[in-house]
């Protein structure tokens, strides 16, 4: 989604209001399949404040993506906003983080798909009480129980176990 801010560059106190959906295709996010199932909905605008540009969006995105622990479909959904600052060559602040435009256009669906990717949680998980699966026989613990007993002293501390005896 492409968006002409030739406007806004000549025109300090110029704005535009932005109401997009944007069409994601499923990829690899932070090492894991994600399905956006959903447009993701953008919406806020872009202003221009003496020569700089102020990009405020708030994104909102439903996908859907495997439990860590029992590899069962998860839907969830995610809340975020986006603050970014343009500027022309030249016209930067050493203290903020701006990106240097090079052209009169700004594409807003990298800037939401890098956001999407950073703001997306690292794991996701069906419930708070999965329990996945057993190391041993490997079946899943929230469907069925299995008579596997699983000793998970570490070997190193094998001679404490008995110490209290």
């Amino acid at each position: 989604m492409i968006i002409d801010i030739s406007r806004l560059l000549v025109n300090d106190g110029a704005s535009i209001n932005i109401d997009k959906s944007i069409e994601i295709e499923p990829g690899i996010f932070n090492e894991q399949d994600i399905i956006i199932t959903a447009p993701v909905k953008a919406s806020g605008d872009i202003k221009s404040i003496s020569g700089m540009l102020y990009l405020t969006l708030g994104i909102s995105a439903k996908y859907t993506a495997k439990c860590s622990r029992c590899l069962a479909d998860t839907a969830e959904e995610l809340d975020f906003t986006i603050n970014e600052v343009f500027s022309k060559p030249g016209l930067e602040n050493e203290n903020d983080e701006v990106i240097i435009l090079d052209s009169n256009e700004i594409d807003l669906q990298d800037i939401i798909v890098q956001a999407l990717s950073c703001a997306l949680p690292i794991t996701s998980l069906c419930s708070e009480n999965c329990k996945g699966f057993c190391p041993e026989c490997g079946c899943n613990l929230n469907v069925e129980t299995c008579n596997c007993e699983v000793d998970d002293i570490d070997p190193r501390l094998a001679v404490l176990k008995d110490f209290l005896k």
